[in-house]
């Protein structure tokens, strides 16, 4: 066979030497620049040396490639080279494509390929040769793959392995894979190319990135104005950045090119199809070695570049610009002087370029190891910290890759496969996306999720051109989801497969769709490759039932929330600690991984409705810790799909009385935050030596079991008994004892106990042994010996009242008090409640002692002495004087002489020391609460008399008689609590009988009703004096305007009956009946008497009142005219005839005449003398008037109004007679029994 090597290329040169260190050594490193044409010419050589070992017998020699396109295109360069067919000698695999047959020999693939098929083929027996290209790139499958193979040789030393690397640090590889008894030999290859002139550029003060490349491609502009420019940037937005600087520059004949992965791919192919127009390119690092970009001549070296980090600490994906390392920097270099001459312009200094790190990380020491790990144990490979590796991974990263395991529930703790993971590692996925599917297997919706999944596993298809950046964010708008970035991704995957029918794609149709929705047709359909390729793998392999799924289209939003929730718990369960809460406070998301994050601009919730919980697929750090690709979480789901990641927290055990057992509030967290907060459990399953405490504390001893229950019924009663005592002993808690109960509860009741379902299903036999006694309950039974002196009762002659005790200090009953009932609280002796009960007796005289004045309080040391003696003469004899007066007498004894009684000063008694009474009605309701009985009964007189009236009336009362009601009416009767007075009632058409607590009340009852029954007996009296009241002319036009309201004939007419009656009225029956026959013939004299005063009146108030008028602006008579102005208001009160009565309207005459003498002795004698008069008048008559305006229809006053008359009469009219005695001090006297 015409092998056909290019003797252009460099590699060709040393194929000798390559061929010959194949055919002696098992493992060889080929070093040689990009370009130099190793990746197509070592397949080639190894070939032809197998062909020379096995002839026919050949087996595969296998290539590997970083990437698809790199193992296409080479596959196919190489089979031209050899003018064969490909898919034949030569062939290749990648993912979704392959073109091989059973002639192949030169096997193309990505290294991802061969690592799935290590887990059909362990020992990769088809293989005699194995190709790793681009191992310098240190991917974690290349690691991987170089660890296994070290592993391999053990079991297959002849296997050929070939190693390519572009970079120098292929010392490593020989050294990884040397043996004590073989080397491993390093072959470098030359490149091809031109001299290249190495410029260093530092940054000025504070110039930034943009600014910076401007200047270095000014320089270049003028040095070589022609030459294409590649310009090394860390990523998409220092491109645009520079892109927008560059624009401005306005270079002659220039365009500017980005040129960065996620680029469309018509974008991506005019940086490789170079026009007329000089160029200059800004790229990312994927310009060093993957891609060869032709006519380049310049290299502008940023010196940066966007690095993938995993942290394991913080389980994030870091995306930080770092430094380059020196290696990498070199390959920049080296993507010039190619064809020319070339320059590197380095934005960085030569001492920095020197201090930096030789080579680059390895991805193995950037990356999550889960994949990796789940591989080497479904394998059965050791464990990755033993496992050969060039580089061994951080121990934190290897740990991370161990709990991301545990995590999705792929392996056990003792890092052993669980069933789970065994399904997990035959996908080729990560291990969190397959624990996803397998969860939506469970919630029945893997066929929406496979779609998601396979979008996570592809590049995403939505392009966003930085000139039409608008028009594409809203061509995307239509699939955009408000709650779930994977909700959208279905939407947008629902959408593009109406362009696919019976598993093939219509291609015009969903190139012209793509074009107009932004999207990339190539990705879109790698999508659907991956889609299909994992729907094949979980139907054929694991059988799985694959249904159709239940979105679509032209679901609608009610179809989509009925899966959102079954939908979400399955990403979460592969992502189970990327969830956050909305910390309110600080205004960002708490995460369960610990920090926090914020939603990246690019995911549909960044700008809709902010949620309280949201799940994150992706947590990447840049600027700052940003989420993508979110949805709102329920936080419930955490623990529904991963609760063995929760920690549980148990709040204090308490008695549930509607469930009838103990409960505790159950706190969920994972990662720090709460998902389930104080949700009620059932304490028993927990911590069941708790529950039953509580249920004894709380449920029995709480009184919390609601069924009945003699036991408890008893201990209720125990305690209430006990409480009982410690009020009167004034020691709360000082006799019951809980742990005594509980000590003797817990030894009845079973272990296992804490529910009341429970409970009375095992005392139905067991109730006696539950019976507490009152030595279960108290813990110090010396103390019952002092209750004696706390008694319940006080008897007082035939009187008997109750004592309550009560210890609430700062409540209004603290302390003893004495139950009274409203009828026995006139007859209660005071001195009962000075001196309370003999129990509290020393403490109470002790504080009376000490408050003593300090003379007085020396004389009764020691004090303690003096208390115990007044005790014991005092404790068991009867109280037949006041505390106050005994206490008194006592201390004389010491002084041996008098001290008054008011020293000892019983308010000064603490309120808890202080004996209330506490009155009650006859159903047992408070009515007054108190310490002074005086101001007790005077604030109860009101209900006294009414409840006095209401006994004597159960007796008396009567209504409806037109003639006299009963044999006898008495002025006075005894009755429960004090005297009542019965007396007639005026009933208008009738009277009755009704007994009165006031004498003047049932005096002026007694007197209507007596004119109402002559009025009833004499209607022919009534009717002559209806139509001939013998009244003057003026008098009757005024009446109805005499008097305050006006003056009716009816109360006339009423008055002249009275009139006739005279002025003792009748008491029995027969005394009524001689008396109307008696005065029958009165009426008119006595009408004629009551005329003829108010002919008086109606001439003579209207001058008294025009003279006071005249006086009301007079310096000296304006307070003279109110006085008589307040005067003439008591005179002409409302209903002023009836209330004055028959007698004492008769004094009318001399009233108005003393009037008038006064007025008239103020102009012959000094004001001042009236004034003087008028002050001793006022004196009385103004707390009088005061009283008698608030209640003029009360009788009692009424007899007061007149005594002051007479004594006006007295002081301003010395020419009329006075009737009777009058004087100060009999008026004073009089005021103060009325109040």
């Amino acid at each position: 066979m015409n092998w056909h090597y290019p003797e252009e290329l460099p590699v060709v040169a040393r194929r000798g030497e390559i061929m010959q260190a194949m055919r002696d050594h098992d493992v060889i490193v080929v070093v040689s620049e990009t370009g130099s044409g190793k990746t197509t010419q070592l397949p080639k050589m190894v070939t032809e040396v197998l062909q020379e070992i096995y002839a026919d017998k050949m087996g595969l020699i296998g290539v590997t490639q970083p990437r698809r396109i790199a193992a296409v295109s080479v596959a196919r360069r190489v089979a031209e080279e050899l003018r064969q067919p490909l898919g034949g000698l030569v062939g290749y695999q990648v993912r979704f494509d392959e073109k091989r047959s059973a002639a192949t020999r030169i096997k193309f693939m990505t290294d991802g390929i061969l690592l799935a098929e290590t887990q059909g083929d362990r020992d990769l027996k088809h293989y005699d040769a194995i190709v790793l290209d681009e191992a310098h790139e240190r991917s974690l499958n290349i690691d991987f793959l170089l660890g296994y193979l070290k592993e391999l040789r053990r079991r297959r030393p002849a296997l050929k392995i070939i190693i390519s690397s572009a970079t120098l640090d292929a010392g490593a590889f020989a050294d990884f894979f040397t043996e004590p008894d073989q080397e491993v030999p390093i072959l470098v290859a030359e490149g091809r190319t031109y001299p290249v002139e190495e410029c260093f550029l530092p940054p000025y003060e504070d110039e930034d990135l943009a600014q910076h490349v401007a200047r270095a491609c000014d320089w270049l502009s003028e040095e070589d104005g022609q030459g294409d420019v590649l310009v090394f940037l860390p990523g998409e937005k220092e491109i645009r950045e520079c892109a927008d600087a560059l624009v401005g520059r306005n270079y002659y004949r220039t365009e500017i090119l980005p040129l960065f992965a996620r680029l469309s791919m018509g974008d991506q192919q005019r940086v490789f199809a170079p026009g007329n127009l000089r160029r200059i390119i800004l790229a990312t690092n994927v310009a060093e070695t993957s891609l060869t970009i032709p006519r380049i001549s310049s290299v502008v070296d940023s010196g940066t570049a966007r690095v993938s980090r995993w942290s394991p600490a913080r389980g994030v994906q870091r995306l930080q610009v770092e430094p380059v390392s020196q290696a990498s920097a070199r390959q920049r270099k080296g993507r010039c002087g190619r064809v020319k001459e070339g320059i590197c312009v380095r934005l960085y200094d030569e001492l920095d370029l020197a201090e930096r790190p030789e080579f680059t990380d390895p991805e193995i020491r950037r990356s999550s190891l889960a994949g990796v790990i789940l591989r080497m144990i479904s394998l059965g490979l050791p464990e990755i910290e033993s496992f050969p590796l060039i580089d061994a991974p951080a121990p934190k990263a290897v740990a991370e890759g161990y709990r991301t395991l545990r995590d999705v529930g792929a392996i056990t703790k003792d890092k052993r496969l669980t069933e789970a993971g065994k399904h997990m590692a035959r996908m080729p996925i990560d291990p969190r996306l397959a624990r996803m599917l397998m969860e939506a297997q469970h919630q029945r919706c893997i066929a929406e999720l496979l779609p998601v999944i396979a979008a996570l596993e592809s590049s995403d298809p939505r392009e966003r051109p930085a000139e039409k950046q608008k028009e594409a964010d809203a061509a995307h708008a239509r699939w955009k989801h408000p709650q779930s970035d994977f909700f959208s991704l279905l939407r947008l995957w629902f959408d593009v497969q109406r362009f696919q029918e019976k598993g093939k794609w219509r291609r015009n149709a969903l190139r012209k769709y793509c074009n107009e929705a932004f999207l990339s047709m190539r990705r879109v359909m790698e999508w659907g490759n991956v889609h299909d390729e994992l729907f094949d793998l979980l139907k054929r392999e694991l059988r799985w039932e694959m249904p159709a799924a239940r979105l679509g289209h032209e679901s609608g939003d009610g179809e989509w929330q009925s899966l959102y929730d079954a939908f979400h718990r399955s990403l979460l369960a592969g992502v189970p600690r990327q969830f956050g809460l909305w910390d309110v406070q600080e205004k960002i998301y708490r995460s369960a991984a610990g920090g926090q994050f914020a939603i990246f601009p690019g995911s549909g919730l960044f700008s809709a409705k902010r949620y309280d919980w949201v799940l994150a697929m992706e947590i990447v750090e840049t600027t700052r810790l940003w989420a993508r690709r979110l949805a709102r979480l329920d936080p419930a789901w955490v623990e529904q799909v991963a609760g063995h990641l929760c920690t549980r927290r148990y709040g204090h055990g308490y008695w549930d009385e509607k469930q009838g057992a103990v409960y505790a509030k159950e706190t969920v967290l994972c990662g720090g935050l709460v998902v389930v907060k104080d949700r009620p459990v059932h304490l028993g399953r927990i911590d069941p030596a708790a529950a039953r405490e509580v249920f004894i504390r709380d449920g029995i001893l709480g009184g919390g079991i609601r069924a009945g229950c003699a036991a408890l019924d008893r201990l209720k009663e125990l305690r209430e008994e006990v409480q009982v005592m410690e009020c009167k002993l004034r020691q709360p808690d000082r006799l019951w004892s809980e742990e005594q109960v509980y000590e003797f509860f817990a030894a009845k009741i079973p272990e296992s106990m804490c529910t009341a379902k429970a409970f009375h299903q095992w005392r139905g036999d067991h109730e006696q042994t539950l019976m507490p006694s009152l030595a279960d309950v108290i813990w110090d039974q010396g103390l019952l010996d002092d209750l004696q002196d706390f008694p319940d009762n006080l008897t007082h002659g035939e009187e008997e009242y109750s004592v309550y005790y009560a210890m609430s200090p700062g409540a209004r009953d603290d302390g003893v008090t004495i139950g009274v009932h409203i009828d026995q609280l006139r007859d209660f002796p005071d001195h009962l409640l000075e001196w309370g009960v003999i129990g509290h007796l020393a403490e109470r005289v002790e504080f009376l002692v000490r408050n003593l004045p300090k003379d007085l309080r020396k004389a009764c040391q020691p004090i303690a002495d003096f208390v115990d003696d007044f005790v014991d003469l005092h404790a068991d004899a009867p109280h037949t004087q006041s505390l106050q007066r005994a206490l008194t007498a006592h201390v004389q004894k010491r002084l041996r002489y008098a001290v008054e009684e008011n020293v000892i000063d019983l308010a000064a008694l603490p309120p808890e020391l202080q004996v209330k009474c506490w009155v009650c009605d006859d159903e047992g309701e408070e009515i007054l609460l108190g310490t002074d009985l005086r101001q007790m009964r005077e604030s109860l007189q009101p209900l006294l008399k009414k409840r006095l009236e209401e006994h004597a009336n159960d007796e008396w009362q009567c209504s409806g008689a037109t003639c006299w009601p009963l044999e006898q009416i008495p002025e006075r009767v005894e009755s429960t609590g004090g005297y009542a007075y019965p007396a007639l009632v005026d009933e208008g058409k009738s009277v009755g009988v009704r007994a009165f607590h006031c004498s003047a009340q049932a005096e002026q009852s007694h007197r209507a009703g007596c004119v109402r029954l002559l009025m009833l007996a004499q209607t022919d009296q009534v009717a002559y004096l209806q139509k001939k009241f013998p009244l003057g002319l003026a008098a009757r036009v005024e009446l109805s305007r005499m008097g305050a309201g006006g003056t009716t004939m009816e109360d006339l007419i009423r008055l002249s009956a009275e009139g006739a009656l005279g002025a003792r009225l009748p008491r029995t029956g027969d005394d009524f009946l001689a008396l109307a026959t008696k005065v029958k013939g009165d009426w008119f004299v006595a009408a004629t008497a009551v005329g003829k005063v108010l002919d008086l009146l109606v001439s003579e108030i209207p001058q008294l009142r025009d003279w006071c008028a005249r006086q009301a602006s007079s310096r000296y008579l304006a307070a003279v005219a109110d006085d008589i102005n307040e005067q003439l208001d008591w005179l002409m009160r409302r209903q002023f005839c009836w209330h004055t009565g028959f007698s004492m309207l008769s004094e009318y005459p001399r009233y108005l005449r003393a009037i008038r003498m006064r007025i008239d002795r103020l102009d012959s004698l000094p004001i001042a003398k009236d004034l003087e008069k008028m002050d001793r008048v006022r004196d009385l008559w103004e707390p009088w008037f005061d009283a008698w305006h608030r209640d003029p229809q009360n009788p009692v006053l009424w007899s007061m109004g007149w005594m002051l008359e007479e004594y006006r009469i007295s002081l301003f009219a010395p020419g009329v007679p006075v009737k009777g005695t009058i004087s100060e001090k009999k008026l004073r006297q009089m005021w103060e029994g009325m109040q």
